[in-house]
């Protein structure tokens, strides 16, 4: 049985009676932390001006270097009219044919549906070799097939 006797009655207030609210401001403090961090992320985005359907479209140069990325296939990477599928063999060879022929322009061809980390990858390995600009080929129109 609780003993209330007058002496334990002075010393019992109402503060006694209240629940403990640290662990609600823990989770306040959490969620509040968790919003300030995820509701300041910036999209990074690289601004690209690509021609519309009216523009007049140019050709290729004469004889550019053709590298190819098809989405399907056995080969991942083509060079000209070569396959690869593996990437080290591809840089090797894309790395000797810029090195033979070194103002020989470089033309892009990528399937729609190649994963971008691999275009990214490509224009990496070019930069790093000297190549400032490389053509990309696309196809006219905007059909899907």
């Amino acid at each position: 049985m609780i003993d209330v006797s007058r002496q334990s009655r002075q010393s019992f207030s109402v503060a006694q009676m209240a629940p403990d609210l640290t662990p609600l401001l823990d989770i306040i403090f959490i969620v509040l932390v968790f919003l300030l961090l995820t509701a300041n992320m910036r999209l990074v985005s690289l601004p690209m001006a690509l021609p519309g359907n009216d523009s007049v479209s140019e050709q290729l140069p004469a004889d550019p270097l053709t590298v190819s990325l098809p989405a399907g296939g056995p080969y991942q990477w083509g060079l000209g009219d070569r396959g690869f599928s593996d990437r080290g063999e591809f840089e090797r060879a894309l790395l000797a044919e810029l090195r033979e022929a070194r103002q020989r322009p470089v033309a892009l061809a990528s399937d729609r549906d190649v994963p971008v980390q691999r275009m990214l990858d490509l224009f990496a390995l070019l930069q790093k070799e000297g190549v400032a600009v490389a053509e990309i080929a696309l196809q006219p129109g905007g059909a899907r097939p």
